[in-house]
């Protein structure tokens, strides 16, 4: 690399630089191109200037323009984007581009450059999970599925679910895993209930959930499930207390479900199941409802807006 310039076989990445914004604006402003960008195309080249200012204003970002061999004209974007817990990778490249392994070369150029130059451990690619294109790049470069985040754009009136994708620096270099300190995979919380079986049965009949596991005769421990995947979804478990010992929940539990977040609400209505709030739209971008089941415990459940 010289002079921050980053060479592949076919391609040169170049620092991201003023003059370069009215031929990406091209690229931003073309409706297929944009069609996974957490925004709409933009309608002018002050639009561009705006959100690419705004996007490298992070001092940790690094952002470059990828450029054919012999050409100087932008054809894509590939960025980091600074100020996020695990580094994270941005790319879009122009449409006519697209299909000719333009995109994978030019991350795996930028991987190298995260891994090699800027010392980071692993890299994150969010990628929507109906952009089957961008998930082959992702599977190109060796990233692997990790998990996943609803979330929703504000030109959007439904939530997008994201993949998460992510790429140790030991397996780019093809090395050994490194040791390192306890993994931590997820959390699942325990309920005190005065009759598991009761209360498996409620969770099943009254919310909708599986139930997974009964331990003990009786029952004594369980574990219950709703979501569309194994380990997946809201993971609970229920474990029994003596019937004098008092349930006293400390807080209560939130559950991030989709948009048909009334419908839900509606069906757990009409199962006479005890409503402690209704569905609201709150200042914080969510609309949330809450109900209570056989034990005490609240449940919140809540979606993007």
């Amino acid at each position: 690399m010289q002079n921050g310039l980053i060479e592949t076989e076919r391609l040169v990445l170049r620092p991201l630089q003023p003059h370069h914004i009215p031929d990406l604006h091209k690229m931003y402003s073309n409706a297929q191109t944009m069609r996974f960008m957490p925004s709409l195309p933009h309608a002018d080249v002050a639009t561009t200037e705006r959100e690419l200012a705004q996007n490298m204003n992070h001092p940790e970002a690094h952002h470059w323009v990828v450029c054919l061999k012999g050409n100087d004209e932008p054809i894509g974007v590939v960025n980091y984007l600074g100020g996020t817990r695990v580094p994270g990778m941005g790319y879009v490249i122009r449409r006519e581009y697209w299909g000719q392994g333009i995109t994978a070369e030019a991350c795996r150029a930028a991987l190298g450059y995260g891994f090699e130059e800027l010392g980071y451990d692993r890299v994150e690619l969010w990628i929507d999970q109906t952009n089957y294109a961008s998930q082959r790049v992702a599977q190109k470069l060796n990233f692997r599925l990790k998990g996943r985040i609803p979330l929703k754009y504000a030109h959007e009136t439904k939530e997008h679910v994201m993949l998460v994708f992510g790429l140790w620096a030991h397996e780019w270099r093809g090395e050994v895993e490194p040791e390192r300190s306890t993994k931590f995979y997820r959390s699942e919380p325990v309920l005190f209930v005065h009759d598991v079986r009761e209360t498996a049965v409620f969770y099943r009949d009254k919310l909708g959930f599986n139930i997974d596991f009964l331990y003990g005769d009786p029952p004594n421990h369980a574990g219950i499930s709703r979501g569309d995947w194994t380990g997946s979804g809201a993971v609970l478990q229920l474990s029994q207390v003596p019937p004098e010992q008092a349930i006293v929940p400390s807080g209560y539990l939130y559950i991030f479900v989709g948009r048909d977040i009334d419908d839900l609400f509606e069906s757990y209505r009409a199962q006479d199941v005890t409503i402690r709030s209704e569905p609201e739209n709150y200042p914080w971008g969510l609309r949330e409802f809450a109900i209570e089941d056989n034990n005490g415990h609240l449940l919140r459940f809540g979606t993007h807006v």
